[in-house]
C-alpha cells in the first residue's frame, strides 16, 4: 500500500495523518489535535484505509494530544466496520488524553489498545 500523508489545518490546531502497511497489516499514524474540525477528514481517511484491505488495521495515536467524542465516534465506527468484516482492528496510544476518555467511556472491548505498533500488529495479525 502507498504511504498516503497529508497536513491539515484544524481551527487553530494541526492535525496530521500517513498511512502504511507493517507485516500486511495497514498502519494508520494520526498525530496532533483531533476535534470536531477534523473528524469528515479522519472519518474519510479510516474509511479509505479499510476499503485498501489487508490482514487488520491499528490506528497509531502516539502523536495525538487531543481526542474529543466526535473523533472517538468515527474511531469507533471504524472499529465497527473491521469487525463487521472479519477485519482485525486495534489503536496504539500512550496518552492519557487519548486512554482515558476510552477507558472512562468502558470502549477498551470496542477500541482494544496496545503500546506499540508492533504489539498492536501482532495482536491484530493472531485475530
Amino acid at each position: 500500500m502507498p504511504a498516503e500523508s497529508g497536513d491539515h489545518p484544524a481551527d487553530g490546531g494541526l492535525w496530521s495523518v500517513a498511512v502504511g502497511e507493517r507485516d500486511g497489516v495497514t498502519v494508520v499514524s494520526l498525530s496532533g489535535e483531533l476535534d470536531l474540525a477534523a473528524v469528515d477528514d479522519l472519518g474519510e481517511a479510516l474509511g479509505t484505509a479499510l476499503d485498501a484491505g489487508g490482514e487488520g488495521l491499528v490506528i497509531d495515536m502516539i502523536g495525538v494530544g487531543f481526542c474529543d467524542s466526535s473523533c472517538l465516534h468515527a474511531l469507533l465506527r471504524a472499529a465497527a466496520r473491521a469487525r463487521t468484516s472479519g477485519t482485525g482492528f486495534a489503536l496504539v496510544a500512550v496518552s492519557p488524553a487519548v486512554i482515558r476518555p476510552i477507558t472512562v467511556l468502558q470502549l477498551r472491548e470496542m477500541l482494544p489498545i496496545a503500546g506499540s505498533v508492533s504489539e498492536a500488529v501482532a495482536w491484530v495479525r493472531e485475530r
